[in-house]
């Protein structure tokens, strides 16, 4: 009689984890999944402006637009506000300055920046007044004579989501 009695617990706990296991879905929606849905932005309510540089190295030619629009849809995902607007162009931020023309620009010396390893852009989103500055990079390879085969992939980092400064224009 004592075996029964310690395997009852056990059985039980047996039969409630396996009903736990089992395939049958939820009859009950997520609203995590329903609000990501609903979050998503149209393709037609967002606009896209890229500027690429022209690049002499062979290994960095061709349209890099594309993958670097991919790349900062990615960066800026975490804000998780729908895109109104992407602007992305050619070369760093120089000196460190996301928003220019809004300050004067600080004193620096400029650093040696392959045409097409480099670029940058602002992302406005609908229902905020807040601007992302992103900055897209790509690992140069070995040899830039060679043509890649193919493109370099772009690295974006999210440099800041804030109000710009007043006197500064998103290009």
């Amino acid at each position: 009689m004592a075996k029964r009695k310690r395997a009852m617990p056990a059985l039980a706990l047996g039969v409630l984890l396996a009903g736990a296991c089992s395939p049958t879905p939820s009859p009950s929606i997520s609203p995590a999944a329903t609000s990501i849905e609903s979050a998503a932005p149209s393709a037609a309510a967002m606009t896209i402006a890229c500027r690429p540089d022209t690049p002499a190295e062979p290994a960095l030619r061709g349209d890099p637009c594309r993958d670097a629009v991919a790349a900062v849809e990615l960066s800026v995902a975490p804000v998780r506000l729908p895109i109104e607007r992407l602007v992305i162009e050619p070369g760093p931020f120089y000196c460190d300055v996301i928003w220019p023309g809004a300050t004067t620009a600080p004193a620096c010396f400029g650093s040696i920046v392959i045409p097409g390893q480099y670029m940058h852009a602002w992302v406005r989103f609908l229902r905020s007044e807040a601007v992302a500055a992103v900055m897209l990079g790509r690992d140069l390879p070995a040899d830039l004579s060679v043509p890649a085969a193919t493109p370099l992939p772009w690295k974006a980092t999210l440099v800041a989501v804030e109000v710009p400064p007043a006197g500064w224009v998103m290009p």
